[in-house]
C-alpha cells in the first residue's frame, strides 16, 4: 500500500476516536457492577455509515474501507488489549449506521479505572455499600499534565489539514448523544441521574452532566460517626514528591476543601510546593483534616562550595526555607549551622531538610 494511503488511514481512527473522546463517552456505555467490584464494561459507538464515507472519500480513500476498518480495530485493541472488538453495518430507524462494539469484564474496581484512563478520562471509581462515587481526579490547573496531547496533536494535523473534516467533526460533536448506563448490585435511593424501574439501574446524559464533579448512586445513608480518612499523605508530614491523595469514607462526600478550593472528587493529586490543609466532609457532617507540605527545594549552603579548595578556615551555614532542616553532617558527624572548619582536610557536608531534599557539598582546605 501506497505509504501516504497507510498514514492517511491512520488518521481516520484518530478523528473518529476523537469524537469519542471529546464527548467523554460513546453512544451508549453500559456498566454492570458486583458486590466485589467486579463487573462488565460494554461501550458501543454509532457513527451515520454517511459520515464513514464522507470521511473516507475526503481523504481520497473511498476504496479503503476495509482498510481503514482494521485500523480502527487495531486502534482500539491497543487502547484496550483484554476487549473483545466488533464493527458492523447496522440500520436503525432507517438510517445505516456503521457501530463498533467493545466488551470487556474487569475483576475489581482498579482494572475498572483503568479502562477510564485508557481513553483518558482521569477518573476515580468508589463502590461502598452506601454509595456509589465516580469522579474527576483532583488536579489544580498548573499540575494539568495533559495527557490527552497526542491525540490532540494527530487530529489537529487532520482538520488542518481538510476544512470539509474539520466542518463534520463540529457537526458530530453536536449531534452526538452520549450515554452512561450503570447497574448496581445495590438498591438506588438517591442519584444525580436517572433512576430505572428496576431500581438498581441508573442512567447519566453525559452531555448534561459535562459540568458535574462527579457521578454518584446512594444506597444508604448510615448513622456512621466515623470520620473520613486519608491515604497517601500523613498529617504534618513534608514530601519532595507530588502526592496522590485518596479519601475514604463510610457516607458519600459531600466537600472535600483544599485550602482555599472545593472539590466532591475523592481523589485529589497534588504536585506543587507548599503547604496543604486539607478537609473532608460527607454527607452525614463527619469531618476530618490533614496537613502536609511538599517541598522538592534543596536546602540552602553558604561558607563552601562544591567542588572548591580553600586555604583559610570556612564558617559554614545552612537553612531551609521549606520544610526545615533534618539532619546535617560533615564527614559523617553531626553540625550545627554557623560551625567554622580550619583543620586541612577534605571534607563532605550533606544537608537534608524533611522532606528528604538533600544538598551534597564536596571541599577542601589545604
Amino acid at each position: 500500500m501506497n505509504p501516504l494511503v497507510k498514514r492517511k488511514i491512520s488518521l481516520i481512527p484518530v478523528f473518529l476516536f476523537a469524537l469519542i473522546l471529546f464527548t467523554g463517552c460513546s453512544n451508549h456505555t453500559t456498566v454492570s457492577l458486583q458486590k466485589d467490584g467486579s463487573g462488565k464494561y460494554e461501550e458501543v459507538l454509532s457513527i451515520e455509515k454517511d459520515l464513514w464515507d464522507k470521511c473516507l472519500a475526503e481523504e481520497e480513500l473511498a476504496e479503503e474501507s476495509d482498510a481503514a476498518e482494521k485500523a480502527l480495530q487495531s486502534y482500539y485493541r491497543a487502547l484496550y488489549p483484554q476487549a473483545e472488538i466488533s464493527i458492523t453495518n447496522e440500520t436503525t430507524d432507517g438510517t445505516d449506521l456503521k457501530v463498533i462494539h467493545l466488551t470487556m469484564p474487569f475483576k475489581n474496581l482498579s482494572e475498572y479505572r483503568q479502562i477510564l484512563s485508557a481513553s483518558d478520562l482521569l477518573c476515580s471509581a468508589t463502590l461502598h455499600e452506601n454509595y456509589f462515587s465516580r469522579s474527576n481526579i483532583y488536579m489544580p490547573l498548573e499540575e494539568d499534565t495533559g495527557t490527552v496531547s497526542g491525540i490532540t496533536d494527530e487530529l489537529e494535523q487532520l482538520l488542518s489539514s481538510n476544512e470539509a473534516i474539520g466542518q463534520i467533526v463540529g457537526s458530530q460533536m453536536q449531534n452526538m448523544s452520549d450515554i452512561l448506563s450503570m447497574t448496581f448490585p445495590y438498591e438506588v435511593t438517591d442519584a444525580n441521574g436517572a433512576i430505572q424501574e428496576d431500581g438498581k439501574t441508573v442512567v447519566w446524559d453525559m452531555k448534561q452532566m459535562a459540568k458535574a464533579e462527579r457521578l454518584y448512586a446512594l444506597f444508604h445513608t448510615s448513622d456512621s460517626k466515623a470520620v473520613p480518612k486519608y491515604q497517601g499523605a500523613e498529617n504534618g508530614k513534608a514530601y519532595n514528591t507530588g502526592v496522590s491523595l485518596t479519601i475514604t469514607s463510610d457516607n458519600l462526600l459531600k466537600q472535600v476543601k483544599i485550602n482555599e478550593e472545593t472539590t466532591q472528587s475523592d481523589s485529589l493529586f497534588l504536585s506543587a510546593e507548599g503547604i496543604y490543609n486539607i478537609t473532608a466532609l460527607d454527607v452525614n457532617g463527619n469531618s476530618s483534616r490533614i496537613k502536609f507540605r511538599i517541598d522538592k527545594t534543596k536546602p540552602s549552603v553558604s561558607g563552601v562550595k562544591n567542588g572548591k579548595t580553600y586555604k583559610t578556615a570556612r564558617t559554614i551555614r545552612f537553612s531551609d526555607k521549606g520544610s526545615g532542616i533534618r539532619h546535617a553532617s560533615l564527614n559523617g558527624l553531626q553540625i550545627k549551622t554557623g560551625q567554622k572548619v580550619s583543620k586541612k582536610g577534605t571534607y563532605r557536608l550533606v544537608v537534608t531538610d524533611k522532606a528528604g531534599n538533600q544538598k551534597t557539598v564536596a571541599f577542601q582546605i589545604r
